[in-house]
Formats: C-alpha cells, structure tokens, sequence
C-alpha cells in the first residue's frame, strides 16, 4: 500500500475496518467500528490517529477509516 492518506488533521471520518483492523480493534478495545472519529495526527503519509485513540503503537493504516458521508450521524 503506497497510496497517501486523503484525510487531513480535523476531518472527520467513521471507522471502517477491514478483517485485519476488525481484529485489532478488538485487541485494543479502543475504537469501534462505524464510529465517527476527528483526525488528529497523520503518520508518514499513511497512518491517522484519532481523538481519544492512544496506542503505543503509533496510528492506523488511513484505508480503514472512511469519510463522513452526509447522511451519517453516529
């Protein structure tokens, strides 16, 4: 995966995982899937971090977030 992340600090985007990131954030416990969350950090080009989202880790791949769509209200 080399594609740039499209979101930008302060968007908000809903939480959308895929297998992979369905199994991490299970692990983690911390994020849920089809919750909105605002950016607050892009890593490298490639990994957000979301508000209250602390992972020693560091972020996650963009692909498993999506934009906020308008007819989205969570």
């Amino acid at each position: 995966m080399s594609d740039a992340c499209p979101f930008r600090v302060g968007d908000e985007v809903v939480y959308r995982p895929t297998p992979r990131g369905f199994g991490l954030s299970a692990m983690i416990g911390q994020l849920r899937p089809g919750q909105k969350y605002k950016v607050e950090a892009i890593q490298n080009d490639s990994y957000v971090l979301v508000e209250n989202y602390a992972y020693l880790g560091g972020g996650i791949y963009w692909t498993e977030f999506a934009p906020i769509k308008a007819d989205e209200v969570k």
